[in-house]
């Protein structure tokens, strides 16, 4: 009889407990980004919204609609809905700093995407984040270029930049140039220009190959930049002058399988970061302890593929 007792209560605790499963409230997770107008944006939300499935998440997604006023309320409105994580990307991280102090005082983890530079003021707000490194970004894509060269027996590069300007496309610009002259390529970069957008682009490389006839090789920044390098390139009859991009946008991929002068992209990987950002939540909520910040390696897209940046690091 009393074996029978053990068992019926052994067996009601084990219910009980499954019941307890079944009610228990699931993680939610607050989740904004800059736009979902770039690809690179929406595989970074498909890949989260996946591993978010997975696991049983509860997800509000805020769109920032590239404005730094309609992320942060966005952002408020999650906070106020009393979310237990916080996933951000976004262009205007010092806009924001309001709602990574409110999420600091509420005990809400912030997770963040896309940025591996953290404002000093409010360092301490976040619990985790990873993001392509721009300047070790720039190293592969020119160690790549370096090897590329190489196989054609060219030794010396005429380049010019094309850039926003802002300080981490000009890390990319930096991290290329070093990279093609650490693996043996003699580097003359005739000029650096103000692009952003394609239109502006292309007019600028078309003044470059107007001014320079030994152009060899036009690299941009973001993919708007060497989209607007190759633009210039076609109209004016200079395919021989060679593109290398960064992104990894549908168009430059296109260019490149076509084989035209295009030779290449620098990729980052929006769903790797999804991805390492959805284990460091579990890591979070174990109580774990780990690194505050997590560098997402970058790679390149060519004639032969996605290559790994470690692999062509070596």
């Amino acid at each position: 009889m009393k074996k029978i007792l053990s068992i019926l209560v052994v067996v009601v605790m084990l219910l009980s407990v499954a019941a307890m499963a079944e009610t228990a409230e699931p993680l939610k997770v607050g989740f904004s980004l800059p736009s979902m107008t770039f690809p690179f944006y929406v595989r970074m939300y498909e890949q989260f919204m996946e591993e978010a499935e997975q696991r049983g998440w509860e997800v509000t997604f805020v769109d920032g609609n590239l404005d730094a006023g309609t992320q942060m309320n966005g952002c408020q409105d999650l906070i106020n809905s009393g979310v237990d994580v916080m996933v951000i990307a976004t262009w205007y991280i010092d806009a924001l700093a309001d709602i990574y102090t409110q999420c600091k005082e509420k005990g809400i983890g912030v997770f963040e995407m896309d940025n591996m530079v953290l404002p000093e003021a409010t360092a301490d707000c976040f619990t985790f984040t990873t993001g392509t490194d721009n300047y070790n970004a720039g190293v592969v894509g020119g160690t790549w270029c370096a090897g590329y060269l190489k196989e054609q027996n060219i030794e010396s590069v005429n380049v010019i930049l094309v850039s926003a300007m802002s300080e981490q496309q000009t890390k990319r610009c930096t991290g290329f140039t070093d990279g093609l002259s650490q693996n043996g390529i003699e580097v003359n970069v005739l000029n650096n220009y103000n692009g952003g957008v394609r239109e502006t682009a292309m007019q600028v490389c078309e003044n470059a190959l107007t001014a320079y006839a030994d152009l060899d090789i036009i690299y941009g920044g973001s993919a708007q930049d060497s989209l607007g390098g190759y633009d210039a390139t076609v109209g004016a009859g200079r395919t021989e002058v060679m593109v290398v991009g960064f992104d990894g946008e549908d168009e430059e991929i296109e260019k490149i399988d076509a084989g035209t002068n295009y030779i290449a992209t620098i990729t980052q990987d929006p769903s790797g970061q999804s991805t390492n950002v959805a284990n460091y939540i579990d890591k979070w909520l174990a109580g774990e302890t780990f690194d505050q910040q997590l560098e997402t390696p970058a790679g390149v897209y060519c004639a032969a593929g996605q290559l790994a940046g470690a692999d062509i690091i070596g």
